[in-house]
């Protein structure tokens, strides 16, 4: 029995493993799905994009909350954006 030879980097870094299209759904896809609809597009504080390069939005849950942090490259502003279905406020007295 020889033993094996350990591989070089460049036979590493040459090696393909392919991959075969997933066509079954995963359990997350509607998590996924329903997080790229729903997650924040604009800084509230600034206006500037925080999709993609301009910044971050990650959700979280807290009880049947959906939350998301965000951080805006353009302003540095960061925070907890919550979507709310009602909002009962005031008006100040003119």
């Amino acid at each position: 029995m020889t033993a094996r030879r350990k591989p070089s980097a460049e036979e590493r870094d040459a090696i393909i493993i392919p991959l075969r299209p997933r066509t079954e759904p995963r359990w997350w896809d509607d998590d996924r799905a329903r997080h790229l609809r729903d997650r924040p597009e604009y800084c509230p504080h600034c206006g500037g994009s925080i999709i993609g390069d301009g910044g971050i939005a990650v959700e979280y849950w807290e009880a049947e909350n959906r939350i998301y942090h965000c951080w805006c490259r353009d302003c540095g502003w960061a925070g907890d954006i919550i979507r709310v279905e009602r909002m009962i406020g005031h008006e100040p007295e003119h």
